[in-house]
């Protein structure tokens, strides 16, 4: 007995195939009963069965056919059946695919963080998001901006909160703006310079100065200006662990360049002072930086989200 219902020049009048009814078909004729299909499909046998109709009216005509041992496939059936069988296996290859980029976090998050960013931004939101309801469990690491965005680029983390040079490499990145920053020179407040109202580049570059981890770039270019003015050069650079640096500020013998909004909610009761210098000074852009093939993921949507209003609040002084 066939199986069929249609009308003949459906394909030829321009009609389309319509795939899940390909891959229904390809269930039947595996199992053999349309009763198995449908459980194995989560569809009624009655929607199965007018599935089946609307695909031989695209086709005019049969594609099943019962017989002694169940439904069988016609000629063109097992054909249709056969492209069925490909689209039913890319169906579970997509799904397998999103599976893997959903559970790649399986609601964990490995984030890294400037060393400056950890000393200021980064407690505070904790502290914040510890009071809600954000079930995330986070993995901190600390390093130089410029690993982290590698790390990033190895899969080693989901994404880097850090201040970085605006000129390396962004290929198969997405960079999520925050705050426009720019870079002063900072210094103790038992610093001579911490009481002058106006700061000269004379008075720079006759002071001890510590280049720092990623604004390193931009106390170069400081110190060649004072140098080609024939004033001495700073004395110490330093990577890595912010706490020398923000000691030797503390006892007053030394400045640095650094990034305003990071030094106005720096986790540190000591004072430091931001020098009324009126030169010239960079800018460094705050971001999140994460892989290209993130975009959208959930976790990771969410925890930009929630950083950025986080940054966006200390911005507005909330």
């Amino acid at each position: 007995m066939h199986i069929w219902a249609g009308r003949p020049n459906s394909l030829a009048d321009g009609g389309g195939m319509e795939p899940r009814y390909l891959r229904q078909l390809a269930e039947i004729v595996d199992l053999g009963s349309l009763s198995l299909a449908a459980k194995s499909l989560s569809v009624t046998q009655p929607t199965l069965s007018r599935n089946i109709k609307s695909l031989e009216a695209m086709v005019g005509a049969p594609v099943l056919q019962r017989g002694r041992y169940g439904v069988t496939p016609t000629a063109i059936g097992t054909l249709l059946a056969r492209e069925g069988r490909t689209i039913r296996s890319a169906v579970r290859e997509a799904n397998l695919s999103l599976g893997h980029w959903k559970g790649s976090l399986d609601g964990r998050l490995k984030i890294g963080a400037g060393t400056m960013v950890a000393h200021s931004l980064i407690p505070q939101f904790l502290a914040r998001m510890s009071h809600g309801t954000w079930k995330v469990a986070l993995r901190i690491e600390v390093e130089r901006p410029a690993h982290l965005i590698d790390r990033v680029r190895a899969h080693e983390l989901d994404a880097a909160i850090v201040q970085i040079d605006p000129y390396f490499s962004q290929d198969g990145l997405t960079q999520i703006p925050l705050v426009e920053s720019k870079l002063s020179y900072y210094a103790g407040a038992k610093h001579p310079l911490a009481r002058k109202k106006h700061v000269t580049e004379r008075d720079i570059g006759r002071a001890m100065q510590i280049a720092f981890g990623a604004f390193g770039e931009a106390h170069a270019a400081s110190v060649d200006d004072f140098t080609q003015a024939g004033l001495p050069g700073p004395t110490i650079e330093l990577s890595g662990d912010l706490s020398i640096a923000l000691h030797l500020l503390s006892t007053g013998t030394s400045i640095a360049i650094l990034p305003d909004f990071i030094m106005r909610h720096l986790c540190d009761e000591r004072p430091f002072v931001r020098l009324a210098y009126q030169g010239g000074m960079p800018s460094r852009t705050l971001s999140i930086w994460h892989r290209e093939d993130m975009d959208g993921h959930p976790l990771i949507r969410d925890f930009c989200r929630r950083f950025g209003a986080y940054a966006a609040s200390l911005q507005e002084g909330r």
